[in-house]
C-alpha cells in the first residue's frame, strides 16, 4: 500500500506542477480553474495516505498549498462573477463589470507571483524531499 501512496502522489505532485507552470504562462480562466482542482488533489492525497509520509513535511506542504489556493479562490472567484454577468447584458465598459476586471487583474498578479516564487525555488523537488517520495 505505500508504495501505491508514494506513486500516486509522485504523479500528482507532477500534475500540480504542471499546472503552476501552465498557470505562470497563461493565466486564464481554465488555467486556474485547472490549477485549484490539481491542488485539491494533491492535498486529499495527502490526507488519504498522511501515514506514509513525515508529519513535519506534510504540515508544512498543506500550508503553502493552503496560501496559493487562497490566492487561486480569488481570481476564480472573479472568473465566475464575470461569467454570470454575461447574460446580464452588460457592457464591458460598466462601471460594475470594469471594476471586477480590475479586480481580476490584481487578484491574479498576486497568484502569479506567489506561482513563480514557488517555481523559482522549485518547490517539486522540495516537496518531495520533505515528503520522502
Amino acid at each position: 500500500m505505500r508504495a501505491y501512496a508514494l506513486q500516486q502522489t509522485r504523479t500528482l505532485l507532477r500534475r500540480l506542477a504542471y499546472q503552476v507552470s501552465q498557470t505562470v504562462r497563461s493565466g486564464n480562466p481554465d488555467s486556474v480553474h485547472d490549477l485549484r482542482v490539481a491542488i485539491r488533489r494533491f492535498q486529499q492525497c495527502l490526507r488519504a495516505f498522511r501515514q506514509y509520509f513525515p508529519k513535519n513535511g506534510v504540515k508544512r506542504v498543506r500550508r503553502r498549498l493552503r496560501a496559493i489556493m487562497t490566492l487561486a479562490a480569488k481570481v476564480r472567484d472573479r472568473d465566475i462573477a464575470l461569467e454570470l454577468l454575461k447574460p446580464a447584458g452588460l457592457q464591458a465598459r460598466s462601471p460594475f463589470v470594469s471594476a471586477l476586471t480590475g479586480e481580476r487583474r490584481e487578484t491574479e498578479k498576486e497568484l502569479l507571483s506567489a506561482l513563480r516564487r514557488a517555481s523559482t525555488n522549485t518547490f517539486s523537488r522540495k516537496w518531495r524531499s520533505r515528503l520522502e517520495l
